[in-house]
């Protein structure tokens, strides 16, 4: 959990920091112990439990904000690999069909037009396959 959710648990972390230090301020201040502090200004607890709040609150928009980060990361990468992929089964299916047609086989004509046809298809794949994505 603290891997994943590791801001909004800092976020917590340094609310409650803050709520301590403002507590153990103030009873110094007034000459009283921390437990007696929290005693006899319960109002005052109330608005240092904000702290934890809005620490919490910091740390789930930063978790947000860095969990789009980490999914952005992760689609880059899937493409990257998908297009990695994508290229090297085109340059595979382009040089099966070129040793097809250079092949000295007796193909039918109808055969032969239909594997030239793929063939010439399969030279825009491997122009596409080229060019690189903006990643």
């Amino acid at each position: 959990m603290l891997t994943t959710y590791k801001e909004i648990v800092y976020g917590a972390v340094f609310g409650f920091i803050a709520l301590l230090l403002d507590t153990i301020m103030d009873a110094k201040s007034e000459g009283l112990g921390f437990l007696a502090e929290v005693a006899l200004h319960p109002g005052m607890m109330l608005y240092r439990f904000l702290f934890i709040f809005f620490g919490v609150l910091i740390g789930w928009l930063l978790w947000r904000n860095n969990q789009r980060e980490r999914d952005m990361r992760k689609l880059m990468e899937e493409l990257r690999h998908f297009h990695q992929e994508y290229e090297a089964s085109a340059v595979v299916l382009h040089t099966s069909l070129q040793v097809l047609l250079t092949k000295n086989s007796n193909l039918p004509p109808e055969a032969e037009s239909l594997v030239r046809t793929a063939y010439e298809k399969s030279r825009d794949l491997q122009a596409l396959a080229k060019q690189r994505p903006l990643v």
